[in-house]
């Protein structure tokens, strides 16, 4: 079967589609032919060992998709033919990922696809929406009062939080760089958006407050910028970091924290059991209905594309990169 495997750390060049051994299902796992994967910055990153935790050598990424069971588990829930979505583990972590024609799954980490969604739209929610599940609820606490500020609103983790956000009956003030980017944002529900590169955004937001403050922070970006999110965070808010987008270091006014009581908190989804997981995704599909939305879908490459996939990716996608289809034999 076809897989795409990186054999040295270093540049994501190193990633190369190859033709490997076909899996096999087993007492607890089940074989899931990938009907479409879906990238996220980390799988760059495992290629570049900037990932800690890595799997053994050579290596499949990959840690979204979606797929047809092949071949259930023994004493399987699911029978051969189900549409499932791939929820987060260890694929694409410790065990070779989604990007592959066939991939061995453990089955508590499959769900069947809710009837009204697409394939597609499978493959690109577990990781993204998960990981703003975590920033939203489990840190941030979020109710139909909460002010939430987005960083990094058009990747996939912020089209998430955005559409949760919304689902909550929260307000949400997003920030894009991309003016195209901010109409749909708007489009999406945004309540106010800005460009974070604005020399007045710090009192552009305050104004559009009213002079208040956010309650939630789901901050994509990080490094230096970390320190503004500080500066329009209020008493006792929340700050839930997800991404590192501008670097791995911040310098931040220690006394904000101490005065507003502000806390902030890392967002690591794998620290989820399976068991979570599952119930997590229930409540994730249950409050997506109330709002109809779905993953929102950039960009779909083939299976020989992912280079091209990878590279889109980096410039900055609006919504989730999927790879597919991917039944090549």
């Amino acid at each position: 079967m076809k897989s795409w495997q990186f054999n040295s750390f270093g540049d994501i060049s190193n990633l190369k589609q190859v033709d490997i051994e076909r899996p096999k299902s087993n007492q607890t796992d089940a074989l899931v032919k990938i009907s479409y994967a879906s990238l996220n910055p980390a799988d760059r990153y495992m290629v570049e060992g900037l990932y800690p935790g890595a799997g053994t050598l050579p290596f499949s990424v990959g840690r979204d998709g979606s797929g047809i069971v092949e071949e259930p588990a023994i004493d399987s829930e699911f029978k051969k033919g189900d549409r499932v979505v791939v929820l987060r583990s260890e694929l694409g972590v410790k065990r070779d990922g989604t990007l592959a024609e066939f991939v061995k799954v453990p089955e508590e980490s499959l769900a069947l696809i809710p009837d009204n969604w697409s394939d597609q739209e499978a493959a690109a929610a577990a990781l993204v929406h998960l990981t703003a599940w975590q920033g939203l609820v489990d840190v941030g606490q979020i109710n139909s009062e909460s002010t939430v500020l987005i960083t990094g609103a058009s990747g996939g983790v912020g089209i998430a939080a955005l559409q949760q956000a919304k689902a909550f009956g929260a307000k949400v003030v997003a920030l894009s760089r991309s003016s195209e980017k901010q109409k749909t944002l708007k489009e999406l529900g945004a309540d106010g958006v800005f460009d974070p590169t604005d020399p007045d955004l710090l009192k552009n937001v305050k104004a559009y407050l009213a002079g208040g403050r956010v309650d939630i922070v789901i901050e994509n970006i990080a490094g230096p910028f970390l320190q503004k999110c500080i500066k329009l965070a209020g008493y006792k808010a929340r700050i839930a970091i997800v991404g590192l987008l501008a670097g791995l270091h911040s310098e931040i006014e220690i006394a904000q924290l101490i005065f507003k009581r502000i806390s902030i908190h890392g967002i690591h989804v794998g620290s989820y059991s399976p068991q979570e997981t599952q119930e997590i995704w229930k409540k994730i599909v249950q409050c997506l209905d109330k709002t109809n939305a779905k993953p929102l879908i950039d960009h779909v490459y083939s299976f020989d594309q992912v280079q091209e996939a990878f590279a889109h990716l980096k410039e900055g996608a609006m919504g989730k990169i999927l790879v597919g289809p991917m039944a090549l034999s």
